[in-house]
């Protein structure tokens, strides 16, 4: 079976080989063992590197098939910060895709995402659509211009983010307020709005945006933290690293 892939991670396999997890169309996330694979490019199991699109071959069934081909078509050039935003998107998949559940969708909007990452651009809009239509794409997605009632976002309201509700309005009295008691954060109807029609020019509203996907994210990532997340922010405090 031949099919366009990407490497999500890889990792060491006994004495020689490899263990890569792939993403695909067809079948999701694939785990595949390249043999010999640490000795040289037997199978073409060289050309297993992350932001690489590939043309790859497996035989086998269950958890863990056998690689018999990989031949690179193309590669997503990232490094300094939109490489640590690139292994980002790969734990993301890694995190909350099952296996052997075809991801079309996803493995074209991956795809298109490492082609905005590759180029000049501000990050937090290609991090951000990214996220919001993972979470469409999983079954987990929630309306950003109405609230849990059915009824329209208004921009001078605040609403709380519920997870796998959507987005419940808080009274007048919180008008203005950033936070709610227990410290968590209220969104700008405004803010909402404006990411509803993917407006994301204004820092404040990517900053709401980032809010709202990293809430939304979690309730499904389980209280284990994303290590690609301290990454970047060790990479942002010190930039020389």
């Amino acid at each position: 079976m031949s099919e366009p892939v990407f490497v999500l991670h890889t990792r060491n396999f006994r004495e020689s080989s490899l263990i890569a997890e792939l993403l695909t169309p067809g079948h999701g996330r694939v785990g595949v063992v390249a043999r010999g694979g640490r000795r040289g490019r037997r199978g073409g199991a060289g050309a297993l590197q992350p932001f690489t699109l590939l043309q790859a071959e497996w035989t086998g069934r269950g958890e863990l098939r056998t690689l018999t081909q990989a031949e690179s078509e193309r590669s997503f050039p990232l490094a300094g910060e939109r490489l640590f935003a690139g292994l980002y998107l790969n734990e993301l998949l890694l995190r909350l895709l099952h296996r052997e559940e075809a991801q079309p969708d996803i493995f074209e909007r991956y795809l298109h995402t490492l082609d905005a990452l590759a180029a000049d651009g501000d990050l937090e809009p290609v991090l951000r659509r990214f996220e919001l239509h993972l979470l469409a794409d999983l079954g987990y997605g929630f309306a950003l211009d109405h609230d849990v009632h059915g009824q329209p976002i208004a921009a001078e309201a605040r609403y709380r983010f519920l997870a796998d509700e959507g987005l419940m309005p808080v009274g007048d009295g919180v008008r203005d307020a950033t936070a709610d008691g227990a410290g968590a954060p209220l969104f700008s109807g405004g803010h909402l709005l404006a990411l509803a029609a993917d407006a994301l020019d204004d820092a404040e509203v990517r900053r709401s945006a980032k809010q709202l996907t990293r809430l939304a994210l979690a309730a499904h990532l389980g209280g284990r933290p994303l290590r690609s997340r301290e990454l970047f922010r060790r990479r942002r405090a010190d930039p020389t690293q």
